[in-house]
């Protein structure tokens, strides 16, 4: 079961890129501890070491994952163990890439679903890029659906924009809760996710990244 606390929130995405000065454990703790302190009704975090630390220091849910690089791609939990690990380390759900575009390399996201419910038996969090992924997902069992890879699969890399026909076409033809995220930088489209009928929204760098959001700044300063 999808957790009912989510419902109408907005959940902060507290992860930094490698390379990144900000991927660092004890300062991403620090940053999820802010976001739930501004009102952050859950958190999406990467990596074991995350999630255990979040964990302790927070009571909100969280959305856990792991990333892996996999040749030139990153995978979003791509096997069984990356799933148990996340689980373990006190995530309340697992997410995963269930788009058609899974790297053929990493275990099947239907194997995986199945797996993660039996043996886990943790709610599974789809993320897609398209509203064929999303029904495939629901038709598997997946509990909720995320919008989280529309605009980084081959079919949707030109996007850089939540795409509302998406959405309205997610909310009116699935029956497990839809969540926005990517692509969310104003508090306004967070309202318009939700008043379209989106069960929460994630947002990840407009929050938790000084410096995607100094650039935007510094953009406007010469637009």
């Amino acid at each position: 079961m999808f957790p009912a606390s989510l419902h109408g929130s907005l959940i902060v995405s507290c992860q930094a890129a490698p390379g990144d000065p900000l991927d660092n454990v004890d300062t991403l703790r620090r940053i999820a501890i802010s976001v739930v302190r501004g009102g952050a009704g859950g958190l999406r975090a990467n990596g074991v070491a995350c999630i255990e630390t979040f964990r302790r220091d927070v009571d909100v849910p969280i959305i856990g994952i792991e990333k892996r690089r996999i040749g030139d791609q990153v995978s979003i939990t791509p096997d069984f163990e990356s799933a148990r690990s996340v689980a373990a380390a006190g995530a309340d759900v697992v997410a995963l890439d269930c788009t058609t575009s899974r790297l053929a390399a990493v275990v099947p996201w239907r194997e995986l679903l199945h797996r993660i419910h039996t043996e886990i038996r943790k709610p599974v969090l789809a993320d897609i890029a398209s509203l064929e992924d999303a029904i495939a997902a629901e038709k598997a069992g997946a509990d909720a659906v995320a919008t989280t890879l529309y605009g980084f699969t081959p079919e949707t890399a030109e996007f850089r924009a939540v795409s509302w026909d998406l959405v309205r076409s997610l909310v009116s033809g699935l029956r497990i809760p839809v969540i926005v995220e990517g692509h969310i930088s104003q508090p306004e489209e967070v309202r318009r996710a939700l008043a379209l009928g989106a069960y929460a929204v994630v947002v990840g760098s407009a929050i938790t990244r000084p410096q995607s959001i100094t650039t935007r700044f510094v953009q406007a300063l010469h637009d």
